[in-house]
């Protein structure tokens, strides 16, 4: 089969005008054409982070099984006995989860990429139910659910009567513990138990109406993201073998904190707006504003945090023990962060339903007039 590579292109350079008349200003898009989108009354321009840098420049490979896999996957959620809203039937019913999958695992065998795009179909209706659903403020409901989750994980028994979303994850559950070894088995239950309790701890910060700091925002974000159960699952679908001394390693470990800050720095800046417009109230954007900086400091000061990641990670591959399986270990951390990145920029993704309040044109968005800038005119 034919490798697949995913391309992007961001506009080489930008430049915000002063206009007058009904807008607010323009922004002129300088590439092999020049023209110029306005910026509406009451609405303001942002500066997006360049995140294409470094090693996140290169165009990501695509896994040959993708194709075929993506419209298993797609059905096998459809079937499920669970009557999703009409926003995640068409979440779930266009390709960027399955897509994001086939990035972050280019070199998985079908069953695998399979099994991954599985679980990336269900994490995001789950999700979905913490952050804007029905359990966003209500924590013993949700322990509830996340309790019944884990239960087959943990080595319990399930009933007859199991919801649509238990069961696909029971399912994957399964074949991850019919080809995996007991560590890679073990990790992912850690995962599991980690974002379980990251996503509950942000509907208590709902539901309790508190605006956390930086520093406690990011150690419960670092959970609820669910990275890590992505980044054990890479492990499943490369059928890596470790060492289990490696996992010691303060680089190694170190690799795994900064994917996990890489993607949720990319995510909280594209997903802004769009989680600003829902009421989410824990996005790192939000959280750098409540701390006293304008949109626009807040949204260069992430990028600031992604640059050091960036180097962080650098430093972490340099300095990670040798051997081939640590080596795909390593380069299936790049892959998901350069999934991640990708899969938050394409067009549907959070600006294809959003236009008439944000727009985006290669590194600027437009969005809404905020106080600060009110204040400072």
């Amino acid at each position: 089969m034919t490798t697949q590579v995913l391309t992007f292109t961001v506009l080489p350079a930008l430049k915000l005008e002063n206009t007058q008349g009904e807008s607010c200003g323009t922004i002129r898009l300088q590439g092999a054409s020049s023209s110029h989108i306005p910026i509406p009354p009451g609405k303001m321009a942002i500066k997006i982070p360049d995140m294409f840098k470094s090693f996140m420049s290169a165009s990501p490979k695509i896994n040959p099984f993708y194709e075929e896999v993506k419209v298993e996957a797609e059905h096998r959620i459809a079937k499920g006995n669970w009557t999703p809203s009409d926003k995640m039937k068409n979440i779930i019913s266009q390709d960027r989860l399955r897509l994001f999958c086939a990035v972050a695992v280019p070199d998985a065998g079908r069953d695998e990429l399979r099994t991954l795009c599985d679980w990336g179909n269900w994490v995001f209706p789950f999700d979905d139910i913490f952050d804007n659903g029905n359990l966003k403020d209500d924590p013993n409901a949700a322990r509830k659910v996340m309790d019944d989750l884990l239960l087959v994980m943990r080595g319990g028994a399930r009933d007859e009567n199991v919801s649509a979303f238990i069961e696909i994850h029971d399912a994957v559950w399964d074949r991850v513990t019919k080809t995996s070894t007991r560590a890679v088995q073990s990790r992912f239950l850690d995962a599991m138990i980690e974002y379980c309790d990251g996503a509950l701890e942000h509907v208590v910060h709902h539901s309790e109406a508190r605006n956390p700091c930086l520093s406690e925002y990011l150690d419960v974000r670092r959970q609820g993201v669910g990275v890590t159960p992505v980044i054990t699952l890479m492990e499943y679908a490369l059928q890596l073998k470790i060492p289990a001394h490696v996992y010691e390693y303060e680089c190694f470990e170190k690799l795994k904190r900064v994917v996990i800050d890489v993607v949720l720095i990319q995510n909280d800046i594209i997903s802004y707006k769009k989680e600003q417009a829902e009421g989410v109230p824990h996005n790192l954007i939000t959280v750098l504003r409540n701390g006293g900086m304008t949109t626009q400091q807040a949204f260069n000061r992430a990028g600031e945090m992604l640059d050091e990641c960036y180097l962080e990670w650098l430093n972490a591959k340099a300095g990670s023990p040798q051997g081939t399986e640590v080596a795909k270990f390593v380069e299936g951390t790049r892959t998901i962060m350069l999934a991640s990145l990708h899969w938050h920029f394409r067009p549907d993704r959070y600006f294809g339903e959003m236009n008439d309040i944000w727009v985006v044109a290669g590194r600027f968005g437009i969005s809404d007039l905020d106080d600060d800038v009110q204040e400072a005119r």
